[in-house]
């Protein structure tokens, strides 16, 4: 079976009592902020924007990526190439099929995708390191 590796290095560990904080877990501390994207509903006042881009765009993503996720730690992930792949129609040009990882820690940790010309799914910890569950059923209008 074909495989290839990758390494992160020089992550910065989120602390401890952050990931206690279950208010924190709702935030998106890697992802630009609300200023940093002026597309991201201009029409809506800047204290409805902020609420909205930190709480409700992704939610529990500070949960997903550093409390059950290992975004914030250094680790080799081996999978199918390309492995920092999360799904096969996403690259260019698209694909359809079956796309796995495994991120070596203490515990490996798993993902596994597959994109079909009807179902896009995934689960398991993405090669950078963020936990997710997705499942899309597309529709004929969506080919």
């Amino acid at each position: 079976m074909d495989s290839e590796q990758y390494i992160f290095i020089d992550r910065i560990k989120k602390p401890w009592y952050k990931k206690l904080n279950p208010i924190w877990w709702f935030q998106n501390d890697n992802e630009q902020t609300v200023d940093e994207a002026p597309w991201y509903h201009p029409e809506w006042s800047q204290a409805r924007r902020y609420v909205y881009w930190n709480f409700f765009r992704n939610p529990l993503q500070n949960f997903r990526c550093f409390v059950v996720g290992v975004e914030d730690r250094n680790y080799m992930v081996v999978g199918k190439p390309p492995v920092l792949c999360i799904q096969r129609d996403d690259l260019q040009p698209p694909e359809t099929g079956w796309q796995w990882s495994v991120i070596k820690t203490a515990v490996p940790l798993g993902f596994i995708s597959y994109a079909g010309n009807r179902l896009v799914f995934y689960v398991g910890w993405q090669p950078t390191g963020i936990f997710g569950i997705k499942l899309n059923l597309k529709g004929k209008d969506d080919e």
